[in-house]
């Protein structure tokens, strides 16, 4: 899976593409905003982006991708978001930049007891939120990009009433067969029907498996995937997709033929009017 530096580096390039959003403009705030929130025994610096307008605003806490991610990358995402209208925390992920707790790399052998952490540090993020007058309780969903994938739904679940989940280029496989998948494709020239047709051949460990958590889900969340990603394989997302919704899930997806793993600005043209019915 690429790193959230790189992601963040290439999409923040499409977001200025897709034309300069305004500047946020905060609102009279009901009490002076901390330095940090806690969660657990961490406490996560953040930064609140509020959009024009009067308060209270709907809100967006936004997850991370892989890598040490600080509040500065997710700039491009929240910008996109504030643009229609919502307000939205973007947060130093724990043991990065200005939070405090300690780094931990995910990989298979840990992914089932990290997501879960991490989940937690979302969901703590919500909770913040609906301490503040500025920020309308009951309009709050989630937002994030690649390993927040994983993250996301399993915060929507332990919160139950988030308003709603976007997830912009996650897998929704385990992470074992993402990371099988993404050391054939990612850095290779190899044709993309020639990785799927060595899927089958996965045997390792599945690590966290997404599944379960998403069959306890009932969040609307929309996916946007790009066609073409050769970090998570897109194919065996959909098809698990197909099943979740089949199963009565409220799970959208939108796919987008010649996209990567960065996706293009073209996306937001389907997260808009999605977002809209949450404001």
């Amino acid at each position: 899976m690429k790193s959230a530096a790189a992601i963040g580096a290439a999409l923040l390039t499409l977001a200025c593409s897709a034309g300069s959003s305004p500047a946020p403009q905060a609102s009279a705030l009901a009490a002076p905003l901390p330095a940090r929130f806690p969660s657990g025994d961490v406490q996560l610096a953040f930064t609140l982006d509020l959009p024009a307008g009067a308060a209270p605003f709907p809100a967006v806490v936004l997850g991370h991708g892989s890598g040490l991610v600080t509040r500065q990358q997710l700039t491009w995402l929240s910008s996109q978001f504030t643009r229609l209208g919502f307000a939205v925390l973007r947060f130093d992920k724990r043991g990065a930049g200005e939070s405090t707790g300690t780094y931990t790399n995910v990989g298979v052998a840990n992914s089932e007891r990290m997501f879960p952490i991490l989940a937690d540090d979302i969901a703590n993020g919500v909770r913040f939120l609906r301490t503040r007058t500025e920020i309308d309780p009951k309009k709050i969903g989630l937002a994030g990009n690649s390993q927040a994938g994983w993250i996301l739904p399993y915060a929507a679940r332990a919160l139950g009433d988030a308003s709603f989940v976007v997830i912009l280029a996650g897998p929704v496989c385990s992470v074992g067969l993402e990371i099988y998948y993404s050391d054939l494709a990612e850095f290779s020239q190899r044709p993309l029907d020639e990785v799927y047709a060595l899927l089958p051949k996965f045997s390792g460990a599945d690590g966290y498996d997404p599944m379960p958590v998403l069959r306890e889900v009932h969040t609307p969340t929309l996916w946007l995937l790009g066609d073409d990603d050769r970090s998570i394989p897109v194919r065996n997302t959909v098809a698990n997709l197909t099943a979740l919704k089949a199963e009565g899930r409220p799970f959208e997806w939108r796919t987008y033929p010649g996209l990567g793993h960065s996706l293009g600005p073209q996306i937001w043209d389907d997260i808009a009017p999605w977002v809209a019915r949450f404001r």
